[in-house]
């Protein structure tokens, strides 16, 4: 058996580590959305103790990789780069099937409406970075 810690650590400092996921947001947000990939990753990781570290890896990349590909996608439009609703529909449908693969099929999403929904809630300029990412959460935390 592999070591579950050591796996954590290693996931957890490759997502971390990587700057080009967050470079878009002020920290209150990158640190929001730094939480969730982490904390979703070791959801994620602690599920695969039973697994020798080839078995682990093959369960979880492709599930990281999603993480990682979320966060980016979040934050992009947490910061405002999704401003026209033909770009947000993209980025739901994007979104859904990253958060499919992190979560997998059992999990309940959230519908297309709420999430189009949510992601419109950019234009009103009333709300942070940081508190659309943690609407975000919440609208995920509702369903698993």
């Amino acid at each position: 058996m592999a070591n579950l810690n050591e796996r954590m650590e290693r996931v957890i400092e490759e997502i971390s580590g990587n700057e080009a996921l967050l470079e878009m947001l002020d920290t209150q947000a990158a640190t929001a959305m730094l939480n969730w990939g982490i904390a979703t990753a070791k959801s994620m990781i602690s599920k695969t103790r039973e697994l020798d570290d080839f078995a682990a890896d093959l369960a979880i990349l492709p599930r990281l990789k999603a993480i990682r590909q979320s966060m980016r996608s979040i934050g992009n439009w947490a910061a405002g780069k999704y401003a026209d609703p033909e770009s947000r529909i993209q980025l739901r449908d994007k979104l859904l099937g990253h958060f499919r693969t992190v979560f997998g099929e059992k999990r309940e999403l959230p519908s297309p409406r709420q999430l189009d929904e949510l992601l419109s809630q950019v234009d009103d300029k009333k709300y942070t970075p940081h508190e659309l990412i943690l609407k975000l959460q919440d609208l995920l935390d509702q369903r698993g």
